[in-house]
């Protein structure tokens, strides 16, 4: 029963700190914001220049690609009709170039596949450092003191309200930045 004065004042001096650390914490946190990533990187215009400009260069890619399927299969016929003519010395000849000219075509794709995964990486790495430079100054030109990121696979934020949404004005305030205007 003497324990019973200072575990009372015990109580009152924690929830006494709490509230005065409640009240002074809760003051510092002015802004808060609530991105949709997703929305973000695939309505902002450099994302849709930056994909632009990789679709032209796999379109190339493409048509050099196709253009060497037309030539191979151009000498399987050769060989079918060697074949089908019984002249073994241009057969044999015409099976030699094609099996090389068939290795260095095979090597080529591997390389074009892995000259636009390293294309697309290095595209996608540069729009989302773009971005987080706008979100960066974004945050500091309205004042935000924190803004989360929602993406479709994670959902940081099960709900917001939607003031706090502020994905369309950081994606109008990207678009400007990115063309150049304040």
């Amino acid at each position: 029963m003497k324990k019973v004065p200072v575990i009372i004042l015990t109580l009152s001096l924690s929830i006494s700190m709490y509230l005065l650390i409640d009240k002074f914490a809760g003051a510092s946190v002015k802004k808060i914001g609530v991105i949709s990533m997703e929305k973000l990187v695939y309505d902002f215009k450099g994302m849709k220049d930056a994909t632009e400009k990789y679709t032209k260069k796999m379109s190339s890619w493409d048509a050099q690609t196709d253009s060497l399927e037309k030539k191979l299969q151009h000498m399987y016929n050769e060989i079918r009709i060697d074949s089908i003519n019984k002249d073994r010395q241009k057969l044999n000849k015409d099976i030699r170039v094609f099996l090389v000219f068939k290795q260095s075509y095979m090597e080529y794709v591997q390389n074009i596949q892995a000259k636009a995964e390293k294309e697309d990486k290095n595209m996608t790495v540069g729009v989302m450092n773009q971005i987080n430079e706008y979100i960066k100054s974004f945050a500091k030109e309205e004042g935000f003191d924190l803004i989360l990121c929602n993406n479709a696979q994670y959902q940081n934020v099960g709900f917001s309200k939607d003031g706090i949404d502020v994905t369309q004005r950081l994606l109008e305030y990207a678009n400007k930045k990115y063309a150049g205007e304040k």
